[in-house]
């Protein structure tokens, strides 16, 4: 007997989509109330919501009927629709309890989506944008794949119609519902979300007991470059700020150069050995 196939693990070989700065001028924008069908039944107008609502936009989830498109795995930000929703299923219960109300939404019709949230068991509703008229007068960032115009992985989330935050792109899928929940906690408890990440030339979010941590300081220090350390479990709310700013990692450190989120340990000194930390910290 075959061994199930576990619908939240991605390859590990995933092209990562790159920040083409398609989503920037979104925070500040007001939600276009549109009317968008509901796989709960109806419709929804997003602009209309009160109160925080988050919105999850992805490209297409597949079907077990339906093949996905040629050379999907190779299309930066493509994969992963359904191990996203399954991760956001898992945690709508602590999003609910934090005040805030769930969509996803894509491209699709209500049809195909239906399918999708029926086999997933999904608890909150999607919403279908198929004639993007709600992706267009967002200006929301798309991509053209096997004659289809997708909408390219975003999570929106606004308050009272205005779109507080953004984050994208997404990569990869899977972190998107704790990189939210983490939002949501700093916020419940009136916490600074994103914090200036360019005023120093590094920040470093750490733990004691981590000799990754060590060892990237060290490097620092030798490198001559002047940091801030942000100790995650003495500092409070860090833990959570730290999945916010670097897209959903949990593992320490988090470096940031320049305001710019460079990974760990092993990627500071992947960069220093290159030679391009100079040109990130502008002085190359």
């Amino acid at each position: 007997m075959s061994n199930p196939v576990d619908l939240r693990k991605l390859p590990d070989d995933l092209p990562r989509p790159e920040d083409d700065g398609a989503a920037r001028h979104l925070p500040g924008m007001r939600v276009p109330e549109i009317e968008l069908r509901s796989t709960a039944g109806g419709s929804v107008n997003l602009g209309k919501i009160g109160g925080l609502a988050v919105i999850y936009i992805y490209p297409m989830t597949g079907n077990p009927e339906t093949p996905l498109p040629d050379g999907w795995d190779k299309i930066p930000g493509a994969r992963g629709c359904t191990p996203q929703s399954l991760m956001f299923n898992d945690v709508y219960s602590e999003i609910d309890s934090l005040g805030a109300q769930l969509f996803g939404l894509s491209s699709q019709d209500t049809d195909y989506q239906m399918e999708m949230a029926e086999r997933l068991d999904l608890s909150f509703p999607v919403l279908s944008d198929s004639d993007l008229k709600f992706a267009t007068a967002l200006h929301l960032p798309t991509m053209d794949v096997a004659g289809m115009r997708l909408l390219k992985r975003l999570t929106l989330i606004a308050r009272d119609g205005v779109i507080e935050d953004v984050f994208y792109p997404v990569f990869p899928p899977t972190t998107a519902a704790a990189t939210v929940l983490s939002w949501l906690r700093l916020r419940s408890r009136g916490l600074e979300t994103r914090p200036d990440l360019a005023s120093r030339p590094a920040v470093i979010y750490s733990r004691s007991s981590c000799q990754y941590c060590k060892a990237a300081k060290e490097l620092l220090n030798a490198l001559k470059i002047d940091y801030q350390e942000i100790d995650i479990v003495e500092t409070e709310g860090a833990d959570d700020q730290m999945v916010v700013v670097s897209g959903g990692r949990r593992t320490t450190p988090q470096i940031f150069i320049a305001g710019s989120h460079i990974g760990g340990a092993d990627d500071l000194q992947a960069l220093a050995d290159s030679g391009k930390l100079a040109g990130i910290l502008g002085t190359g």
